[in-house]
């Protein structure tokens, strides 16, 4: 059992080891990538809206860069694992091994960028003055650990349905960028209508990146209410995501 073990491991480091290769390979730059792509989107936003909402939003470099983060990390995380299976065919034939390592390793190899991003916001923290709140930082643990849930179940559920339906990879194009709109990345919730801030509370990705704010930029602990919904909504689809893996993951095969 633990050879088993052993080796769906070993597999699980070599799927990361090369996601993240392929990500820069034939770049010059590299992982640089990494660093710069987030800061000169920053930069050309916070030019472009710093003037419309830098009144109304403290920091706005801050405000902008840490709910792109979020959000960068769940639309790159659910894209490599809609291709996990279909994109390793040629392996999957050839083992035995349990297709859920090649979404899971899609979604760690992403994890590892999200981390530097992570280290992005804070440096540009430090060279913006912006206030640092440890304690209630530490709590932000929370959002980023049901992020990591949300994305999970619904890159298994995605993994799956882009196997049957190879539409489902522009349709989800189309959610995602409907999500990002949504998600209040670099707009202030209070210039959307009220009647329509019940439509955001539809999109859980905004859920994280309110809550993560509260907590890092303006060092506030959301109401226990919410954070508790957080969590179960993103249980739950982690929960639906494994139910319908485990229940297609053999007809897969017959599928390839």
């Amino acid at each position: 059992m633990s050879l088993v073990n052993d080796n769906t491991l070993f597999l699980l480091e070599e799927i990361v080891k090369k996601n993240f290769a392929a990500k820069y390979k034939g770049s010059v730059l590299g992982i640089l990538w990494s660093v710069l792509k987030p800061l000169l989107i920053m930069i050309l936003l916070t030019i472009i809206f710093s003037n419309l909402f830098g009144g109304s939003i403290d920091n706005y470099p801050v405000y902008f860069l840490s709910g792109k983060c979020i959000f960068d990390f769940f639309t790159a995380a659910t894209n490599v694992s809609m291709m996990s299976l279909k994109g390793n065919i040629n392996i999957l034939k050839r083992t035995a091994a349990p297709k859920f390592v090649f979404t899971l390793g899609g979604v760690i190899s992403e994890f590892i960028n999200f981390i530097i991003t992570l280290i992005i916001l804070i440096g540009v923290m430090i060279v913006t003055k912006a206030p640092f709140h440890l304690f209630t930082s530490i709590i932000a643990i929370f959002p980023i650990i049901s992020l990591i849930m949300m994305i999970i179940g619904t890159g298994l559920i995605l993994a799956v349905l882009c196997v049957y339906f190879s539409d489902i990879q522009h349709l989800w194009g189309v959610i995602t960028l409907m999500l990002m709109y949504a998600s209040a990345i670099f707009y202030p919730m209070n210039i959307i209508p009220e009647p329509f801030h019940s439509y955001m509370i539809l999109n859980p990705v905004f859920w994280v990146i309110d809550q993560f704010r509260l907590l890092v930029l303006w060092g506030t602990i959301p109401s226990r209410m919410n954070m508790i919904n957080l969590v179960l909504l993103s249980a739950i689809i982690l929960v639906l995501g494994v139910i319908v893996f485990k229940r297609y993951e053999k007809k897969l095969t017959l599928k390839f």
